[in-house]
């Protein structure tokens, strides 16, 4: 007898859970630098308008958004990467996308003062380079190897542009941006162990993938990230709320290295950059 039902197959974004999108289009990164922007802001006592948030999350989801556009274009099959086949399949559309989004930031940028403009070109020359020595063909294998502490660093100064350009400079303040950095090359690094097999299947070098303990050794990552942001709490107390995020950050990290990989689990690990939210009036 003839079957009645007829199971169709879906696409793999069709079945994408609910939990896992904000990743799959790039608005998780946007949201951790806007919590972490405003938790440096309201430690040092800036005020920051809506147009220096607006440039900073157009930015970093055009940083990421189109990392994964640079790295689909290579892609001639599926990876198991949700967000990878996700950009691979709707390549036109993110593009699109993408465009509009730095018209946008080009729109709100204009707006700025002159200084934080002339700034603003250093740190985007810094981010140009970052991309061109990470999918150049000639350079990406060898700067591949630090990629996640690269990442790491690009991403803390620019969540502190703006509160740095506005505040004081202070060297108790660098030693708290430094745990900062830290923490986010240790969720880098923690992901793309995680990612190594995808990564291998698309021939993306990276740290994870050269040092075979990556992952036995996150803990130290934890304790230099503590122990930094402690540091920067004993000098100047106003930085209490950034150095606590920074130590619960780090022990939920630490915590998460010793779990198996899942998208869940990588969900998690960027969740544990949200804990400014626990300190926020």
């Amino acid at each position: 007898m003839k079957r009645t039902l007829t199971v169709i197959p879906l696409p793999s974004d069709r079945v994408c859970p609910w939990w896992l999108w904000p990743n799959v289009l790039s608005l998780d990164a946007p949201a951790v630098a806007l919590v972490w922007q405003e938790v440096w802001a309201t430690c040092c006592g800036v005020e920051l308008s809506w147009l220096q948030r607006g440039v900073l999350s157009l930015g970093v989801w055009l940083a990421y958004c189109g990392d994964r556009l640079l790295d689909a274009r290579r892609l001639r099959r599926e990876t198991g990467s949700p967000r990878h086949e996700f950009a691979r399949r709707h390549v036109q559309i993110l593009c699109k996308a993408w465009l509009t989004g730095a018209a946008g930031m080009i729109w709100l940028g204009l707006q700025l003062e002159w200084r934080e403009i002339l700034c603003g070109a250093v740190l985007l020359a810094g981010v140009g380079g970052y991309f061109l020595l990470h999918h150049w063909k000639r350079t990406r294998e060898a700067v591949g190897v630090c990629k996640e502490m690269m990442a790491g660093i690009v991403f803390a100064v620019g969540t502190v542009f703006f509160v740095v350009l506005q505040g004081k400079f202070s060297w108790v303040f660098t030693l708290g941006v430094g745990a900062w950095a830290g923490l986010c090359a240790m969720n880098c690094l923690l992901i793309a162990w995680w990612d190594r097999d995808r990564d291998a299947a698309m021939g993306q070098p990276s740290l994870a993938r050269q040092w075979a303990g990556a992952s036995n050794w996150l803990w130290l990552g934890s304790v230099m990230v503590m122990a930094l942001a402690a540091g920067a709490w004993g000098l100047d107390a106003r930085l209490g709320p950034a150095t606590a995020a920074l130590m619960l950050g780090a022990l939920a990290l630490g915590e998460l290295a010793r779990s198996p990989a899942g998208d869940g689990r990588r969900v998690l690990a960027d969740g544990a950059l949200l804990t400014p939210l626990l300190f926020l009036a």
